[in-house]
């Protein structure tokens, strides 16, 4: 799996854990073999992020505009159908310690990683 082999580079190169976010091809999140495959990345990242995958960006010319301004964006203001998508944005900016305000696809310098393991979401079968 090329995120685990690019994990590996990561922390020989620099010491630090890199942050996987993982965009979900449809709305049924990760298959049980890729939720297995992110399960055995888990020790060499900081934290393992799965963002949802949100049907309505298919069929937007420009998805990234509306993602940008989400995370500052209270919580109860976010649309309905976004706040799952948020809720992993900042779960993202938790374990990287970015701040809120800031959108996690801006340029910005590295903040310091904080370790502690992201939960997966498991497909009820």
């Amino acid at each position: 799996m090329r995120a685990g082999r690019a994990a590996q580079l990561i922390i020989s190169t620099s010491g630090i854990r890199p942050v996987l976010a993982v965009t979900s091809a449809d709305a049924s999140g990760p298959s049980r073999p890729v939720s297995a495959r992110l399960r055995l990345l888990e020790p060499h990242t900081a934290a393992i992020v799965v963002l949802p995958y949100i049907r309505r960006w298919r069929d937007l010319t420009s998805p990234l505009d509306e993602v940008r301004g989400l995370l500052a964006v209270p919580r109860g203001e976010v649309p309905r159908a976004l706040r799952r998508y948020a809720d992993a944005a900042r779960a993202v900016c938790d374990v990287t310690g970015l701040p809120l305000g800031i959108s996690p696809l801006a340029p910005h310098r590295a903040a310091p990683v904080r370790s502690g393991p992201v939960p997966i979401p498991r497909r009820s079968p």
